[in-house]
């Protein structure tokens, strides 16, 4: 074929091209689709038609049947950026975070101002634990794409993570200059406040997260805990998730070395005593399964649940547990068996009220069956439980004793501890040991 065959096949393909995309504009996804594979069988490298195959299959909500699409139009040399773009999505929605990154990496080469690009980068980074990684690359973003109010938000999440708070403020109030009514960094800026004890700063934004959202519980949750006239019974639940999901990948790093964390050693040195052979094992909270091992040699079956799925995913990479399930202690237990022991380290802290939770403890304990469990010391006895600024619940062991009383348990370890530092200071608390009588 000459040149001017092939310009002629080349431009007649364009045209038809046009057409099929504008139908698939149109919704008329049966007939773009027979049209771009029409397209492909004549010009099988075409990374703007492969992309629109693509993107099409997506709008179908066949994934499956759109990634080997884009892998094709991103193989090619040059790669189709676009599809580069989408492929690097579909992986991080699959939570291929590392090979979202390398995707990432190809178009940064052929691309390096994408600010986007480098805004994605980062979050698959901090999904992957490697904050440094993460910040360079939204710093990036930031750079390239200054007006971008997600980038500099996600900057100030890093940041935060990293405890470099001052520059996660600056970040977070930057992203709120460019997107006044973006609620994210509203509610990120006014946990750091409170963190850092600017609590009036905190609730000014707390109070716009609710003027943006009325229904947000996260925002009602922690106005309550700097001084609400209500006390609630528990924190929000997705409050409890985003927290756990947030830190999953450096939790352990976090709680050992920054936080001098040793409550689950100290409970289960408690309960040594009264652990035997081949007994079946609730672990309730078990986060990344800090401890775990030290019932291992204990139990017939070790079962483990946590509302965050993120911490469960770390759970299982130990391999130490016959179970693990995402799991809300609030709802209704099912559980296949009862267990001779449950045990919760540092859960109970996001629970005012823990009535209910007891109650299902205690009608899943067999006979004899044990809890163990922590909680924050509130030495006024004459009230139930008191949530503080850190977001946190303390508990009075008066309370604890009559909860534990009215679900048939009685106390028969209760020990005073630091169960960890918070802001350089001990945090008092109680480790105890019921028996189901």
């Amino acid at each position: 074929m000459n040149s001017n065959m092939e310009q002629n096949t080349k431009d007649n393909l364009e045209q038809i091209f046009k057409k099929h995309y504008s139908a698939h504009r149109e919704g008329k996804l049966s007939e773009a689709e027979k049209g771009y594979q029409e397209i492909l069988k004549i010009r099988p490298d075409w990374g703007q038609a492969l992309n629109a195959l693509g993107n099409l299959y997506l709008d179908q909500e066949r994934p499956e049947k759109a990634k080997p699409v884009f892998e094709k139009a991103a193989s090619l040399n040059p790669p189709d950026l676009s599809a580069c773009y989408n492929l690097g999505r579909l992986k991080q929605l699959e939570n291929d975070h590392q090979g979202a990154i390398v995707i990432y990496k190809v178009m940064l080469d052929q691309q390096p101002k994408i600010g986007q690009v480098w805004n994605n980068q980062g979050v698959a980074y901090r999904e992957i634990g490697k904050l440094d990684d993460a910040v360079a690359s939204f710093r990036a973003a930031v750079r390239f794409a200054p007006e971008m109010a997600e980038a500099w938000n996600n900057l100030g999440v890093a940041q935060d993570e990293l405890n470099l708070t001052e520059n996660a403020l600056n970040s977070y109030k930057k992203a709120i200059e460019i997107q006044p009514d973006y609620l994210s960094p509203h509610l990120n800026l006014g946990l750091v406040l409170q963190k850092t004890e600017q609590f009036k700063e905190a609730e000014k934004h707390y109070n716009k997260v609710l003027k943006i959202q009325p229904d947000n519980e996260v925002a009602k949750f922690m106005l309550q805990s700097i001084g609400g006239d209500e006390t609630p019974d528990a924190a929000p639940v997705e409050h409890v998730r985003g927290i756990f999901d947030q830190c999953a990948e450096n939790f352990e790093t976090i709680l050992v070395q920054g936080l001098e964390y040793k409550t689950p050693e100290l409970l289960f040195n408690l309960v040594r005593p009264y652990l035997t052979e081949k007994m079946s094992i609730l672990d309730l909270g078990c986060g990344t399964g800090l401890g775990a091992q030290l019932y291992r040699p204990f139990a017939k079956s070790l079962t483990g649940v946590d509302v965050s799925a993120k911490m469960l995913k770390k759970a299982s990479e130990k391999k130490i547990y016959n179970r693990l399930e995402v799991f809300d202690i609030l709802q209704d237990w099912v559980f296949p068996t009862k267990f001779d022991l449950i045990y919760s380290s540092d859960v109970f802290v996001y629970f005012g009220n823990l009535d209910m939770i007891i109650k299902s403890a205690s009608s899943y304990l067999v006979n004899g069956g044990k809890i163990a469990f922590s909680v924050e010391n509130l030495k006024d006895n004459t009230t139930s439980y008191r949530l503080y600024p850190s977001g946190r619940y303390a508990h009075s062991r008066k309370y604890i004793q009559e909860c534990l009383n009215r679900h048939e348990l009685k106390i028969i370890e209760i020990n005073k501890t630091d169960i960890r530092n918070q802001s350089g200071n001990p945090v008092k608390g109680l480790l105890i040991v019921a028996i189901k009588e």
